[in-house]
């Protein structure tokens, strides 16, 4: 995965690019930070199509003269879903195993390793590369870990046990998975059945897994209700026998609760047994990369996120004081001296601004840019600079001259302050208007773009703006 920024000064843009993005990718996140501990979404990059794990957006909105941080979140939106294959249940008798992997695991698929021993006492030996999940270990254990290239079947030991003690080892795996979370174990006194305890998660797209196992033989365990996709069996390698079963439920199905029962064992003697209940959420993303710019402007831009192809350096003749209008109501009371005043935060910043353009066609170009009425977002080059920056709507303009003969135009801008649109609320610097406004036909279309990544990233060079 590789990210770069570039400004570019056609319309006062930060480009963020990124290609290589996990295959899993849905789309991606793009953010902001200028301290690297606050992050705000970028205009319209909640949600950036992918093309083969690549995508670009144009960030108006950046922080000029300051360094920003780009962070660009690959995300897997699917649920959590098993595998197709499940690795071979591998048993033992008191004896280090191998168990394979399930074929075709794809990067990124978290695996599970289900390890039981017979003996009680017995440990296992954590295998190289795979960590042991927390909430339980000794001789009934999982182990967790990330499937990559170069990843090779593990080799499970044991140490406590003795000849005659059966041992066992599976591998499932899951796609879209995070950290598997324990959930809870119960450790049951001898019984022919297998209580299994239960926990509730008020989220969509999760898993649960589990996992059983008992100190006897067995022909049976019942299916836990909500699980499916039995995996394991009854293991007699050695003369002390034991039976190590796991299910998992549907992601899609969206089961948020799994009630405490008790699954029916046939076959075998009662003994004492084991259940433990895992619960996968879907990993948070499935890759990270940041880019760091600094936006150097050498004049004030005044910008539409509606219609970005609007977007206009504009040289700053004037400025206004600026105002804050006062939210308050003095009453008077009858009989009282004092009135008593009602009070409000404090209005948005008023100002006016003059805009001067060189020539006729300069102007024309101008007065087209502002024809739409859109809120507009007024960008200064630094922070400590006369001209504020803020979003502002734009009241009644004047344009005018100050020579019978002269060609330079001033425009008065009043504006007031207001909220930023949504992160949502974005545009391409190329719509659909605009393609029908600039080919006659289909043919003119294919000529002039190599592709459909070409035409969208041509600027509008439409006249006349129908919002």
């Amino acid at each position: 995965m590789s990210t770069t920024t570039t400004y570019l000064d056609d319309l006062g843009r930060v480009r963020v690019a990124f290609t290589g993005l996990n295959t899993d990718a849905d789309y991606a996140l793009v953010e902001r930070s200028t301290d690297g501990i606050t992050w705000t979404t970028v205009r319209g990059g909640d949600k950036v199509g992918l093309t083969a794990g690549a995508g670009k957006l144009d960030d108006y909105e950046f922080a000029a003269g300051v360094a920003n941080t780009y962070r660009v979140t690959a995300v897997d939106s699917a649920a959590v879903q098993p595998h197709s294959t499940v690795g071979t249940f591998t048993t033992g008798n008191n004896a280090t195993l191998n168990p394979p992997l399930p074929t075709s695991v794809p990067n990124g698929a978290m695996m599970l390793l289900f390890v039981t021993h017979t003996n009680t006492a017995a440990t296992i030996t954590n295998p190289t590369g795979w960590t042991l999940l927390a909430g339980g270990a000794g001789h009934m254990a999982v182990f967790y870990r990330v499937m990559a290239g170069g990843v090779t079947a593990p080799s499970v030991a044991f140490a406590g046990g003795a000849a005659g003690d059966s041992c066992s080892a599976q591998i499932r795996a899951w796609t879209n998975a995070d950290v598997p979370v324990h959930a809870g174990l119960l450790t049951n006194a001898s019984a022919q059945n297998v209580a299994y305890p239960g926990a509730t998660l008020a989220q969509d797209g999760i898993a649960w897994v589990m996992q059983e196992w008992k100190k006897s033989a067995s022909t049976t365990a019942g299916t836990p209700a909500s699980f499916g996709d039995q995996q394991g069996g009854s293991n007699t390698a050695g003369a002390n026998n034991e039976s190590h079963y796991t299910w998992r439920t549907d992601a899609t199905v969206n089961v948020r609760t799994v009630t405490a029962g008790s699954s029916v064992w046939t076959g075998g003697s009662a003994a004492v047994s084991k259940a433990r209940l895992l619960r996968m959420t879907r990993r948070p993303n499935v890759g990270v990369e940041t880019s760091s710019i600094t936006p150097v402007l050498d004049s004030v831009w005044l910008k539409n996120v509606r219609r970005p192809s609007l977007n206009r350096k504009v040289t700053v003749s004037g400025l206004s004081e600026i105002t804050r209008p006062a939210r308050v109501a003095i009453i008077d009371v009858i009989g009282r001296t004092m009135p008593i005043a009602i009070n409000d935060v404090r209005g948005s910043r008023r100002l006016s601004i003059t805009v001067t353009t060189p020539s006729l066609a300069a102007a024309a170009d101008f007065d087209n840019a502002t024809l739409t009425g859109h809120a507009v977002f007024l960008q200064a080059p630094e922070a400590l600079c006369a001209v504020p920056t803020m979003y502002a709507t734009v009241g009644d303009t004047t344009a005018r001259k100050t020579s019978a003969r002269g060609v330079r135009r001033y425009f008065d801008l009043p504006l007031t302050e207001v909220a930023a649109p949504a992160s949502t609320v974005y545009s391409d610097t190329f719509t659909y208007a605009d393609v029908l406004a600039t080919y006659a036909t289909i043919a003119d279309v294919v000529a002039g773009a190599a592709s459909y990544s070409a035409l969208v990233d041509k600027v509008s060079t439409a006249v006349v703006i129908v919002p």
